[in-house]
C-alpha cells in the first residue's frame, strides 16, 4: 500500500506511462519510432531489430534520398486490428533453443519486443526507477520489483494476447503484480461513470464500446478504421497541397529557385575555400575517345520544385530532395498535425452543415436541408450558419517554404465531415477503407495459417532429432494459449512445463506458433460456420472479427447500443463518453493567434480557439437525429473532458482506479501467476 502503482497506456499514436494518482503521465512519447530490422538469415541475432529504435527522426536533416540508411518506421500497435499484434511477415528474429537462457526473456514478436523497449525506456530514462543511490544508471533491471503495473488494453483484444503480455510482465520485467484494464472502462472512470457508451476517437480509428456496470458488453463493440486522426491529417495534407498549387503558383517556384541558387552558391564558395586550404590531387575524367569531360554542377534551373506541402527538412535542402518514403510521409503528416492542432486545418461545423464537395441536392447530414446550386456551380446550404461559413473570412498561414496561403472556414469544416457527413464522397471513402481492412485481415489470416503449418513441420523434425525444443506431448500438455480456463491451465502448466522441479522454457518459435494458433479465429471476418444466409442471425459473441463497420461515429453509437439488451439501451444512450486525441477538434468560430504555432508557420489574429465542446455537441445532435426518428422519449447525453484531458482520458481513469485503496485486492500477484498460470488474467481482468 505504501508503493505507488504505475499506469501504462500504449496507444497507436503515443505511449503514456506515469504514477497512479497523478493527473498527467510522467512519460509521454511517440509510439512510432525508427529502427533497423534484423536480417532473416542472421542466425546470431536474437532480436527483430539490428539497431535500437531512434526517437529523433522526424526533423533530422540528412543528405540524399537514401540518407536514412536501413531505418524503417515501427509501431507496436497494429493499425488494422488495433492490437499489440505483429503478423508473421514482420517477425524476423532467429530461432532460439529451449535451453537458451535468453528464451525466457525474449519474445519473437516485433510488437511485444517494442513493448519491452518502451517500458524499459520509460522506467529507466523518463521515470528514473533504475537509478542507484549515487545517481548512476544500474546495469541490472531492478526498477520494477517494487511497483505494480496497471496496463490498459483494447476491449476486443483476444485472450491469448493478454495471456502472453502477462507472461512478459512477470517473466521479463519481474513485476510484483499486474492488472489489465480495458481502456473503455478506464474512460468511464475518468468522468465518474460506470455505465456509458464510450466513443474513443484514436489515431488509427474510432472504437465504440458499451460499458454496463463496469463491464464491457462485447457484443456491441464496433471499430471503424476510416474515422481516425491519421485519416484527418491525410485530408489536411490534400487540402494544403491544393492550396500550394492554386495560391502558390509561379511566384512560389521562382522564389524557391532563387533560394536554391543562393544555397548552391554558398556551397560552392565553401568547397572552393576548403580546396584552397587543403588542396588534393583530382584526376580528370575522359570519355572513350580520350577527350576531357567537363563536370557540370547542379544548377538552380535544373532543380524541380515539388507541387505539394514540403516539410521543414526538405525546405532546408538546396536541391529539395525528399527522404525515404516512410520518413518523408511521416514528416508531412507531422506538419499537417501541427496545422490541425492549432485549429487552422480542421473545424467542426454545425448540425445540418453540407460539405462543399457534396452533390447538389444531396443530404450531407442526418438533419441537413436540401442543397442548392449558387453562382459558379458552388453548393450553398440555405441554412444561415452554413452560408456564414461559406462567406467567412479566410485564415492566413505561412508555409515552411515562405508561401502565404489562406484557408477558408468551409474547407476546414469539409475535412471534419469525414466523421459526420453522409454525402456520397465521405460514405464512399469509409466504404473503401472498410474493404481495404477486410482484405488486410484476410491476408493476415493466410500468413498465420502458413506460419502455423511451417511451425508444425519444424516441430516434427525437431522432435525426431531430439536436440531442440520440447516434445510434442509436453507441448500439448503445456500449451498456455490453448484454453482460457485458469483451472485447466493450473494442471497443464506444471504437468508439461516442469521437469525434475526445473522450469522448461518454450522457444520463441514454439511460443509464436501457439500464440498465432490461438489468435487465428479472431482474425477471420466471417463466423466459424461460414457466411450468413440472407435473413440469418449470427451470434456476435463468436470468436471472429465482427467489430468492423463503415458507418459514421453517430451511427456506430446507435448500432452498438442496439446490439445490447433492451433493458440496457436507455442507460447506455443516456451517457455517451467521448475521448481520444482525434476528438480534440474545436468549433469553426475560432481564429488562432501566431503564438499558438511552432516553427512551421505563422497566423494572423489574436483570438482563441473555437468551442472545445463542439465535437461532443455535434455528435449528440447527430445521435439524437437518428434515435428520435423512432424513439422520441429517449434522452441522449454526451460527456467529455476538457480538450487538455481528452487525449489522456483512459490513462486518467487508470490513474484514478490504481490509487484507490479498495483496488489493492484486485492485483494479479506473482504468486497467483505461478499457481494458476497466465490464463488467470481472463478471470480477474474481464
Amino acid at each position: 500500500n505504501d508503493v505507488q502503482a504505475l499506469v501504462a497506456d500504449i496507444g497507436s499514436y503515443s505511449t503514456k506511462i506515469g504514477y497512479a494518482g497523478d493527473d498527467h503521465p510522467q512519460a509521454l512519447h511517440s509510439s512510432t519510432t525508427a529502427a533497423v530490422k534484423a536480417q532473416i538469415n542472421n542466425n546470431q541475432s536474437s532480436s527483430n531489430f539490428a539497431k535500437p529504435p531512434k526517437r529523433d527522426f522526424t526533423l533530422r536533416c540528412v543528405d540524399g534520398a537514401n540518407g536514412d540508411g536501413d531505418y524503417d518506421l515501427v509501431n507496436p500497435v497494429d493499425p488494422v486490428t488495433g492490437w499489440l499484434f505483429s503478423p508473421p511477415s514482420k517477425n524476423t528474429s532467429s530461432s532460439l533453443s529451449a535451453n537458451n537462457e535468453q528464451s525466457s526473456s525474449f519474445d519473437a514478436w516485433e510488437s511485444h519486443e517494442l513493448v519491452n523497449s518502451y517500458l524499459q525506456h520509460a522506467f529507466q530514462h523518463s521515470m528514473g526507477l533504475s537509478r542507484g543511490n549515487n545517481g548512476e544508471m544500474e546495469s541490472a533491471i531492478d526498477y520494477s520489483h517494487q511497483h505494480p503495473l496497471l496496463l490498459l488494453d483494447k476491449s476486443h483484444t483476444p485472450p491469448a494476447l493478454r495471456q502472453r503480455l502477462l507472461e512478459i510482465m512477470f517473466e521479463t520485467h519481474n513485476l510484483p503484480s499486474v492488472f489489465f484494464l480495458r481502456d473503455a472502462i478506464a474512460a468511464c472512470y475518468a468522468v465518474g461513470r460506470t455505465t456509458a457508451t464510450v466513443v474513443d476517437v484514436g489515431y488509427s480509428g474510432t472504437m465504440v464500446t458499451p460499458v454496463y456496470e463496469g463491464f464491457v458488453e462485447r457484443s456491441g463493440v464496433l471499430r471503424n478504421n476510416a474515422c481516425g486522426a491519421r485519416n484527418i491529417e491525410e485530408r489536411v495534407l490534400e487540402m494544403m497541397d491544393g492550396l500550394v498549387v492554386s495560391q502558390g503558383g509561379r511566384k512560389r517556384k521562382e522564389r524557391m529557385r532563387r533560394r536554391a541558387r543562393e544555397k548552391l552558391e554558398l556551397q560552392q564558395q565553401q568547397q572552393q575555400k576548403s580546396a584552397v586550404e587543403q588542396p588534393s590531387p583530382k584526376k580528370a575524367k575522359r570519355d572513350d575517345k580520350g577527350h576531357f569531360i567537363k563536370e557540370k554542377g547542379i544548377s538552380a534551373a535544373s532543380i524541380s520544385i515539388p507541387d505539394y506541402l514540403m516539410p521543414l527538412y526538405q525546405v532546408r535542402r538546396a536541391n529539395y530532395n525528399p527522404r525515404k518514403d516512410p520518413f518523408h510521409a511521416w514528416s508531412r503528416l507531422a506538419l499537417a498535425r501541427e496545422i490541425k492542432e492549432c485549429g487552422l486545418g480542421v473545424a467542426v461545423g454545425p448540425m445540418g452543415y453540407v460539405s462543399s464537395s457534396a452533390a447538389p441536392g444531396e443530404d450531407a447530414s442526418a438533419d441537413a436541408a436540401a442543397a442548392a446550386v449558387g453562382e459558379g456551380g458552388a453548393v450553398v446550404n440555405p441554412a444561415a450558419a452554413n452560408n456564414m461559413f461559406l462567406s467567412a473570412a479566410k485564415l492566413p498561414y505561412t508555409l515552411p517554404d515562405g508561401t502565404n496561403v489562406e484557408i477558408s472556414t468551409a474547407s476546414r469544416c469539409d475535412v471534419v465531415e469525414l466523421y459526420f457527413g453522409n454525402d456520397e464522397q465521405n460514405s464512399l471513402y469509409r466504404d473503401n477503407v472498410f474493404d481495404e481492412t477486410v482484405q488486410k485481415l484476410e491476408e493476415y489470416s493466410k500468413e498465420v495459417e502458413d506460419f502455423i503449418a511451417e511451425g508444425e513441420d519444424d516441430e516434427n523434425e525437431t522432435n525426431e532429432g531430439g536436440s531442440k525444443g520440447i516434445t510434442s506431448g509436453s507441448a500439448a500438455k503445456g500449451d498456455p494459449y490453448s484454453n482460457t480456463s485458469y483451472r485447466g491451465e493450473k494442471s497443464s502448466r506444471y504437468a508439461g512445463s516442469r521437469r525434475n522441479n526445473k522450469k522448461t522454457h518454450y522457444s520463441p518459435n514454439v511460443i509464436s506458433t501457439k500464440l498465432y494458433s490461438a489468435c487465428l479465429p479472431y482474425l477471420r471476418t466471417e463466423p466459424p460456420n461460414g457466411p450468413l444466409e440472407e435473413g440469418g442471425v449470427s451470434n456476435v459473441n463468436d470468436n471472429y472479427f465482427h467489430f468492423l463497420t463503415s458507418a459514421s461515429p453517430a451511427q456506430m453509437v446507435c448500432d452498438a447500443v442496439y446490439r445490447c439488451d433492451r433493458d440496457q439501451q436507455a442507460k447506455l444512450l443516456g451517457d455517451v463518453v467521448v475521448c481520444g486525441g482525434g476528438a480534440c477538434i474545436t468549433g469553426a468560430s475560432g481564429v488562432v493567434g501566431s503564438s499558438a504555432l511552432g516553427g512551421g508557420g505563422t497566423v494572423g489574429g489574436t483570438s482563441l480557439l473555437g468551442d472545445e465542446q463542439a465535437f461532443p455537441d455535434r455528435l449528440r445532435e447527430e445521435v439524437e437525429a437518428i434515435v428520435h426518428k423512432h424513439t422520441m422519449g429517449w434522452r441522449v447525453k454526451v460527456t467529455s473532458p476538457n480538450i487538455s484531458e481528452r487525449a489522456i482520458c483512459s490513462w486518467l481513469g487508470g490513474s484514478i482506479l490504481g490509487s484507490l485503496g479498495t483496488f489493492q485486492d484486485m492485483w494479479i500477484s506473482k504468486q497467483d501467476y505461478e499457481e494458476y498460470g497466465a490464463a488467470i488474467v481472463n478471470r480477474k481482468c474481464p
